[in-house]
């Protein structure tokens, strides 16, 4: 990789950025609407699976709502939790129309050194014994020269495009067992760890050289229209009922 080598610096220190920008189009007050047991919504969700996470040292949750900014505000006072830090977004960076590439711009300069973890509050189910695996793979990867880490789900099934098959060959056999189908893997937008170093050299947030790390299915459940948020509250909901936390 072109990526100069990383240090300890690099990995030691752990900064989550939640992007949680207003004016969702989809799913209405997606961020801070009650969600389940959760008065606060999604952002109260991730908050505390976040505050959990002992491996996490910086928690900035980026935005250009005020009802946003104002909730974590609250929230890091009622906790007593230093970590976590309301950052106000500039308007122009919280738009629909506003590339990602521009965001990733912006967040590679909010810290010189240490890691950054981006993470969305619309994946309700990653919660704090994932984001420590997480964190833990990372260290892995890195001490094995890997630059990024991002998290995926691993697809071993029958994927076609406009012109057939893409990850068999149906002229060996037609159907062939689903396990013998070689694996393909869909970024989930889970979790995204790289050094600010990196991101301000490669201007993304994977590095040239990132490790891949499998999340099961139903733990990336994520929302982005309004039935989503309808059932994965009731599956929460289900979970709370049987006495199974998602924090």
């Amino acid at each position: 990789m072109s990526s100069s080598i990383l240090k300890p610096v690099d990995t030691d220190q752990i900064t989550v950025v939640v992007p949680a920008r207003a004016g969702s189009e989809r799913v209405k007050n997606k961020n801070t609407r009650r969600f389940a047991s959760y008065e606060g919504g999604l952002l109260e969700l991730k908050l505390k699976q976040l505050t959990r996470t002992e491996e996490v040292d910086r928690i900035i949750v980026s935005s250009n709502d005020p009802v946003v900014l104002d909730y974590t505000a609250r929230f890091a006072e009622d906790q007593g939790d230093e970590r976590i830090q309301a950052l106000p977004r500039p308007d122009e960076l919280g738009r629909s129309s506003t590339p990602m590439s521009v965001f990733i711009d912006y967040v590679a300069q909010l810290q010189e050194t240490g890691t950054m973890m981006m993470t969305h509050v619309t994946h309700p189910f990653i919660g704090s014994q994932y984001f420590s695996e997480l964190v833990s793979a990372w260290r892995e990867a890195a001490d094995a020269g890997h630059d990024s880490l991002l998290s995926v789900t691993k697809l071993q099934t029958f994927l076609w495009d406009e012109n057939g098959p893409v990850n068999y060959d149906p002229t060996d056999e037609k159907w062939p067992r689903s396990q013998d189908i070689k694996p393909l893997f869909e970024i989930n937008h889970g979790a995204y760890l790289i050094p600010f170093r990196v991101m301000r050299e490669v201007g993304d947030r994977v590095g040239e050289h990132p490790k891949m790390y499998e999340l099961p299915e139903n733990v990336v459940l994520d929302i982005d229209w309004e039935d989503q948020f309808t059932l994965l509250q009731d599956i929460a909901e289900a979970k709370e009922f049987r006495g199974i936390s998602i924090l």
